[in-house]
């Protein structure tokens, strides 16, 4: 299963709603949390349509502000156990029969009604029988290294949110890639960057699906950018596919030029038996189409990259210029890709406990977890994640302090 949750800022316009398709058909998600839809749910009907997920639940917003909805992939055994205007809880039966909860939440914006958010939350994990993840925007932190930029965070705050998790004996998984999710895109010195948007999770979720992965999934029309949680990310596969070998028509070919004439060179050889004709044809269009999308994947990974590396990294005076052009350029590729995505994506749609035990479990997980460095600054103030570049910059914090 994989549950994507996004803090959309508002689907009423065609460029949002091309950007959600996409992040849909590109990530493939079987679950989707959205908040902030600033929609009513007979107006998100629209939206459903436009993604081709009739299956879902869209609670009110108030007025041009909040409201969430949960989507779901046709084939998926998903029932709704409840929802209020800040979370949307479901059980998901999995292929193996297996019963997940799935709980969608969006924390308070405003820092004083946000007790009444982590009540809802309570109130929730106080019926979870089953291993359990929650996703969304909390919009909160839990320590220092996750904001950058602006006034500290509140330590109460941090606290709190971290009580929360004990009480309810969750898990904060940490994304393989990416570590702010939103940024507030001014220029110079104004830049803020937060981590607000994650996953938890029960502990027997992390000790049952060893090959859990999460990743940060950088959005061009949004602050706010898209998380990923798949319970079978980093298991190999069994049988891999070289996409060279792959030869289904691709509607991107229609209005390709250069697709054109491949085709036509390979089908107007002196060869008149209909079947070489195609083998030729397929053994032309192949490697072209793997080599002509292969660059332009290659150029979309590097924004990614440097995307990340902007919005990662210490800020400097033109950072917010270097991540708007950067964005812009990865829209306009996104733009391009739009029909492939679409003809992949509609393939994609046919296919189908003892509370005290769980709180000692977690608290012992994340003491391990405090025992890891997993990201420290260097004296540029840049983040280091490599493990070796982390003990380097340990040791030289080290030598200096005993001098």
């Amino acid at each position: 299963m994989k549950f994507l949750c996004w803090n959309c800022r508002g689907l009423g316009n065609s460029a949002k709603i091309r950007e959600l398709k996409q992040l849909i058909a590109i990530n493939n998600p079987d679950v989707i949390f959205l908040s902030e839809t600033k929609m009513s749910a007979n107006d998100f009907r629209r939206v459903q349509n436009n993604c081709r997920l009739q299956n879902g639940l869209a609670v009110n917003s108030e007025g041009r502000s909040s409201g969430i909805a949960l989507m779901w992939r046709g084939g998926m055994n998903v029932s709704i156990q409840n929802f209020s205007k800040h979370h949307i809880d479901s059980k998901v039966r999995l292929d193996d029969n297996k019963t997940i909860r799935v709980t969608g939440f969006y924390g308070h914006a405003n820092p004083n009604f946000r007790r009444s958010s982590w009540d809802i939350l309570w109130r929730v994990g106080e019926s979870v029988r089953e291993e359990w993840v929650v996703g969304g925007d909390f919009n909160a932190i839990l320590n220092d290294a996750e904001k950058e930029g602006g006034r500290r965070g509140v330590r109460v705050q941090m606290n709190e949110f971290k009580e929360v998790m004990d009480e309810m004996a969750l898990v904060d998984i940490k994304p393989d890639s990416g570590w702010f999710t939103w940024v507030n895109n001014r220029n110079e010195g104004s830049l803020i960057k937060e981590r607000l948007d994650r996953f938890l999770t029960s502990v027997e979720v992390v000790e049952n699906f060893p090959f859990i992965a999460t990743k940060v999934v950088r959005q061009t029309q949004s602050d706010h950018d898209a998380i990923t949680l798949d319970l079978w990310g980093r298991k190999l596969k069994d049988y891999p596919k070289d996409k060279r070998l792959c030869f289904k028509f691709d509607v991107c070919w229609a209005g390709d030029e250069e697709a054109k004439n491949v085709i036509e060179r390979a089908w107007n050889r002196e060869d008149t038996e209909y079947g070489e004709k195609l083998e030729r044809v397929r053994s032309a269009l192949g490697p072209w189409q793997c080599q002509k999308f292969g660059k332009m994947k290659s150029e979309m990974r590097k924004l990614e990259k440097q995307i990340e590396s902007i919005i990662d990294s210490a800020s400097r005076v033109d950072s917010g210029k270097k991540l708007k052009e950067a964005r812009r350029r990865l829209d306009f590729l996104y733009a391009r890709e739009e029909s492939y995505w679409a003809q992949r994506s509609r393939s994609r749609w046919l296919r189908e406990g003892d509370r005290n035990t769980r709180y000692f479990h977690a608290k012992a997980t994340g003491r391990l977890k405090k025992n890891n460095i997993e990201r420290i600054k260097d004296v540029e103030g840049n983040w280091v994640t490599n493990s070796k570049d982390i003990c380097k910059v340990a040791k030289g914090v080290r030598d200096e302090g005993n001098k």
